[in-house]
């Protein structure tokens, strides 16, 4: 079953929410034709899940069995380079993540898996866009829109429309929210909403300082995401929390530092999201960061939740006439 997975099926379908190490312990494993690829797929899960030392020991494990095999399956190498990807994500090295992705877009792609292709450079242009490198992203995100359309993948469609949107967000932003709005169109009409496109779709929504749709895109993200370890959860939880500084600067405060220790704040100075108001001294600000990284996993998802939740009940109000 592991080795059943690609990049394509861990993003875009179905999440494995369970460790997939005890089958590889199983007696025989090590012999099963599919072992290397199993390894390289739990590594993914591993990184999902924020297990940095545990994705980087079945990532070198996967590496050395696959180097033995005869010729070397493509398909373990570019889940590896996925794996170490979403690592390097996860530990704030979004120019590591963003080179590592586009080596497993090209593996995919010479492999002549177009779908995983794709996939992989709408993820590498977003992480080029964290760092503030929007002129590189532009070519990714346009390829992985066009290999979506050509395989005919409408889900794919829906993501690489994100990647476009935030490759342009800084210099158009209408081209962001109409990519923004045909891709959330899309997914309706799917029925269909895969945890990376909320995830770009929260990024978007952020870079386009839509405060309502970035929490509740936000929102949802974080409900599928709440399985998961750090990731890009800490980036989402960040975006929340700029939104929040606006009108509930504590609950943002408390939110920033639980986010800290989960994943580093997206390095993007350029990005013209909500701006963070001083409402809240520095001492205080310290003692609320502090509250909030002595959160656990559940606590911080639900006081997040509810924070959320509550202000998009205020913004509606506004809205009322």
């Amino acid at each position: 079953m592991l080795a059943g997975f690609a990049p394509r099926e861990v993003w875009n379908t179905y999440p494995l929410v369970l460790a997939g190490e005890a089958a590889l312990e199983l007696p025989g494993a090590a012999e099963h034709p599919g072992y290397p690829l199993a390894l390289a797929v739990t590594a993914v899960f591993a990184s999902i899940r924020g297990d940095v030392t545990g994705a980087e020991e079945l990532s070198r494990r996967a590496a050395e069995v696959n180097a033995r095999r005869d010729p070397p399956d493509w398909r373990v190498e570019e889940t590896i380079c996925a794996a170490r990807g979403i690592i390097a994500t996860s530990t704030g090295a979004f120019a590591d993540a963003a080179h590592l992705t586009e080596q497993a877009a090209g593996i995919a792609r010479a492999g002549g898996d177009l779908a995983d292709a794709s996939l992989e450079l709408a993820i590498a242009a977003s992480d080029h866009v964290l760092v503030g490198d929007a002129p590189a992203a532009a070519p990714l995100a346009n390829e992985a829109l066009a290999l979506a359309r050509q395989i005919g993948a409408p889900d794919l469609v829906a993501i690489g429309l994100l990647a476009v949107g935030l490759a342009v967000a800084g210099i158009d932003p209408e081209q962001a929210r109409a990519c923004l709005r045909e891709s959330r169109e899309l997914s309706s009409a799917l029925a269909y909403n895969s945890l990376i496109g909320h995830v770009l779709a929260t990024e978007l929504a952020f870079l386009t300082g839509d405060r309502t749709a970035t929490l509740e895109l936000g929102r949802s993200a974080l409900r599928g995401l709440q399985w998961g370890g750090g990731l890009r959860m800490g980036i989402i939880l960040h975006m929340i929390a700029d939104v929040l500084s606006e009108t509930r600067p504590d609950a943002a405060a408390i939110i920033h530092g639980a986010a800290d220790a989960y994943a580093v704040a997206p390095p993007n100075p350029a990005a013209p999201g909500p701006a963070v108001p001083a409402a809240v001294d520095q001492e205080r600000a310290r003692e609320l960061r502090a509250r909030g990284a002595d959160m656990d996993w559940d606590q911080i998802i639900a006081y997040t939740l509810t924070q959320t939740t509550q202000a998009l009940g205020e913004l509606e109000s506004e809205t009322q006439p």
